[in-house]
């Protein structure tokens, strides 16, 4: 990827994830400063993989349609491929772009603001620049993490791990905290952990595990890779990557399958585990996660759901009773990959759906498409890939895989090869 075509900026601040910063109350006393619109008015909230196509391709459904982006970043810092920077095949530049760019390119506002109040019944959101008034709105405000899920609770001890052992899968501070761990590590067991529940990017967790072993083989660290999973195989892939554990990393991954993990120590660095209490020296300790918390506070949420995601018509994305609503990307509930592949399809989908209910048209669901590269090997740069379909299945009421969903586990450089062209394809397509 070192020929993407970009232009310059500085690094991009604050979270990955938009985070709502306080009740669902309308209490701004002014209106934000956009220009007025004579058409219909599209406010996408959340600049990730899920916002920003849902913005470029409403435009193109529709060049009439007046679409604003509220984001409360400057830039974007793909999350997706970072994997690779962690591992030295990518610089952070090559990951990095501004929203304005992506506007100027897709024809659509990008309004730098954060979202803090919903009120449905005037359809309006408040943000910390204004007030803004929507015919519809799209929510997509990513994913946050739920350390209760392995019996963290205090909020001193949340603080400490997100901070020395950060997952890394909700924002670039994250990322950057987790690339000096690396690079000061010596010696020891470096634990890695794969979340229970459907979470962002399945493969990552396994991917990351062969790019830090590869880095300690490189750098000659006497260090252990440990990978904590309560699956008997990875979510993905598993045989590919079992392949590349053993044949590649048999000596520095060790892959602790079927392990459930029940408290969390960051002072004395000790996981307990349902089998035994496990000492490490770094790491990045992935908790499940959730739908973003202003899903919960706006009254979005189904309460069935164990990650408090959305309430919505799982074919056409609405909150079930409002059909000016729509809740993207990591926020929705079916079982689907949480990947960029993922909410870049959906988000085709979705922008047809609204711009066809503009104008009193329906359209029918598309299964979204999974495409998932993970690099398993850096010398030579050896990848494989995921890819998958979903159908509904009427009889049963249940998500299934489509019959084209295919694993391709053997590691190759051709595949190696085809994961940074699938970056800078992808990247063109959102930011030119």
């Amino acid at each position: 990827m070192t020929g993407l075509s970009r232009r310059g900026f500085n690094i991009l601040l604050g979270a990955s994830a938009i985070t709502s910063l306080s009740l669902p109350s309308i209490s701004a006393s002014h209106k934000a400063e956009l220009p007025e619109s004579k058409n219909a008015r599209v406010v996408i909230v959340g600049g990730g993989w899920s916002g920003l196509s849902i913005a470029k391709y409403l435009k193109q459904e529709n060049s009439k349609i007046d679409v604003v982006l509220v984001e409360r970043r400057q830039s974007f810092h793909s999350l997706p491929l970072s994997n690779l920077w962690l591992g030295g095949l990518m610089s952070q530049a090559q990951l990095t772009y501004r929203f304005e760019d992506a506007a100027k390119m897709g024809g659509y506002t990008y309004f730098n603001a954060s979202m803090t109040g919903l009120d449905r019944s005037k359809r309006r959101i408040e943000t910390n620049k204004g007030w803004i008034d929507y015919d519809s709105l799209v929510l997509a405000p990513g994913v946050e993490y739920d350390y209760s899920s392995f019996g963290v609770k205090d909020p001193s001890a949340i603080t400490e791990l997100k901070s020395k052992f950060p997952a890394g899968f909700v924002s670039v501070d994250e990322q950057l905290q987790l690339k000096q761990q690396l690079a000061s590590f010596k010696k020891g067991v470096f634990v890695l952990t794969a979340p229970p529940g459907i979470y962002r990017c399945a493969a990552s967790p396994y991917e990351r595990a062969c790019l830090i072993a590869a880095t300690f083989k490189l750098r000659n660290i006497k260090g252990k890779v440990l990978l904590i999973d309560s699956r008997e195989e990875p979510a993905v892939n598993g045989e590919g990557f079992l392949s590349a554990f053993e044949e590649l990393y048999g000596d520095t991954i060790e892959y602790m399958n079927s392990t459930g993990i029940e408290g969390v120590d960051p002072v004395s660095k000790t996981i307990k585990t349902d089998f035994d209490d496990i000492k490490f020296d770094g790491g990045a300790i992935y908790p499940r996660t959730r739908a973003a918390g202003m899903i919960e506070r706006f009254g979005l949420s189904d309460p069935e759901s164990p990650q408090k995601e959305a309430k919505i018509d799982p074919f056409n994305y609405n909150f079930i009773g409002d059909e000016s609503v729509y809740i993207a990307g990591d926020c929705r509930p079916m079982p689907f990959s949480k990947s960029a592949s993922v909410a870049n399809s959906e988000g085709k989908h979705i922008a047809k759906v609204i711009a066809a209910r503009l104008q009193g048209r329906e359209v029918k669901w598309v299964t979204p498409e999974s495409v998932c590269y993970s690099m398993v090997n850096t010398e030579p740069q050896e990848a494989i890939l995921s890819r998958s379909f979903y159908r509904f299945d009427k009889k049963s009421k249940q998500w299934a895989f489509d019959p084209r969903s295919k694993p391709y586990n053997n590691r190759s450089e051709r595949l190696g090869t085809e994961t940074f062209t699938w970056g800078e394809t992808h990247f063109r397509e959102l930011f030119g």
